[in-house]
């Protein structure tokens, strides 16, 4: 999706901010896509549901917004990060993987 969004706009100049949200249950991962519309493929779905406790649903939306977070950084300007609920920790939670990959290209 944002690939194709990125090709329709090359020819424009201006930069593009990506919006992440760190998912914290299957029940928020679906009324994100069915209720907001909000473009979440079903393998994400599938993830979020195999999480059997809270804290396993928060970090699997964590590990799936790093995923995301990793995958976008040298194609868009910037990132911003929610911090769903008012969690904090979830956002710099997200945003640690940019100092992991620092440490692995300094490597």
């Amino acid at each position: 999706l944002l690939d194709r969004f990125l090709r329709r706009i090359e020819h424009c100049r201006i930069p593009v901010i990506a919006g992440i949200w760190p998912l914290t249950s299957a029940r928020n991962a679906e009324f994100m896509k069915n209720e907001l519309r909000v473009s979440i493929p079903d393998a994400v779905l599938v993830r979020m549901a195999r999480a059997t406790t809270a804290e396993g649903a928060r970090a699997e939306g964590i590990a799936i917004a790093r995923g995301m977070l990793s995958q976008l950084r040298d194609v868009v300007q910037g990132a911003q990060i929610s911090a769903p609920f008012g969690r904090y920790s979830s956002a710099t939670d997200v945003l640690e993987v940019l100092g992991e990959s620092r440490r692995a290209n300094a490597g």
